[in-house]
């Protein structure tokens, strides 16, 4: 069920404006100017990929970042180790998507090797993380 979650997960970030392999081989990355996260707003991001999840209540996150948009809504990006459906952790998975003031809206989460280095790269170039 997990794996076929994130597989469609992934596949709906595949089909989004800007998708992360496509995005890096192109000119118009946009860098979006870091800001902090407040706890609600850690909050907020952290039950939009948790409603996705398997074991909600088991997900363990890594760092999260975010970037301002234009137009004011978050870019964020970040990761998160969560049990799959055989009770196993799966490892740290990047994860990225958009926070408004309601809720965190994930566009895609993890994947094979080569998907997730393809979304941290997006992450790091978004963002400027080093």
């Amino acid at each position: 069920m997990y794996l076929w979650l994130i597989l469609l997960l992934f596949l709906a970030g595949c089909s989004a404006s800007d998708p992360p392999a496509a995005q890096l081989q192109s000119d118009q990355v946009r860098v979006f100017p870091r800001v902090s996260l407040t706890p609600d707003q850690v909050r907020l991001v952290e039950s939009g990929v948790q409603r996705i999840l398997n074991d909600p209540g088991a997900a363990r996150f890594g760092e999260i970042y975010a970037g301002q948009q234009p137009d004011g809504t978050l870019y964020v990006c970040g990761s998160v180790d969560a049990r799959n459906s055989s009770g196993g952790y799966t490892g740290d998975q990047p994860f990225y998507g958009t926070l408004d003031q309601r809720a965190f809206t994930p566009t895609t989460i993890g994947g094979d090797e080569v998907q997730s280095r393809a979304i941290e790269a997006y992450c790091r170039q978004q963002l400027s993380l080093g």
